[in-house]
């Protein structure tokens, strides 16, 4: 039986690590892509396409919400999208 548990330790602090790593994830870690705003939906709501079929449903960064920056269609923005869904993100950059 110890020499199980000593197998074990090592595999059980490595999910503990991996979980601990996971809760870790936050906004920052966000896949940043340019594209061009192409509809606006109710509720603060954007679709940005991004080039080559891919579009994002997109809404403001709290930032931008903060300081009312406005976003037309035609706008060239900044789109930061979640690795784990490449469909929904945040717009955080206007360009001028």
């Amino acid at each position: 039986a110890r020499l199980t548990e000593k197998v074990l330790r090592p595999v059980q602090a490595l999910r503990i690590e991996t979980r601990l790593k996971c809760r870790q994830m936050s906004k920052e870690d966000l896949v940043e892509l340019q594209g061009t705003v192409t509809e606006i939906f109710a509720g603060g709501h954007y679709k940005v396409n991004c080039g080559e079929g891919h579009e994002v449903l997109a809404k403001l960064n709290g930032k931008m919400r903060r300081f009312r920056i406005r976003v037309i269609i035609g706008d060239r923005v900044t789109v930061g999208v979640s690795p784990y869904d490449l469909k929904k993100g945040f717009i955080t950059y206007r360009a001028k």
